[in-house]
């Protein structure tokens, strides 16, 4: 259960110290780099919400 709780703190992380900034510098103002930069960046949330969800997922039906 320890890889749950390291995939959920870092996609919580990534959130919090580059997602929000990003999304705050783009609603000053549109720059494509910096929309480019959301977009790539996200990736570390999509990889690390997909490994604690499949962790789980396995939990659950080796359980079941």
């Amino acid at each position: 259960m320890t890889i749950v709780l390291v995939a959920g703190t870092v996609a919580l992380l990534s959130t919090l110290v580059v997602q929000v900034p990003l999304h705050r510098q783009l609603a000053q103002r549109h720059d494509s780099r910096l929309a480019q930069r959301l977009v790539t960046t996200n990736w570390i949330r999509t990889m690390a919400w997909t490994v604690r969800g499949l962790v789980l997922a396995g939990v659950v039906l080796a359980r079941g």
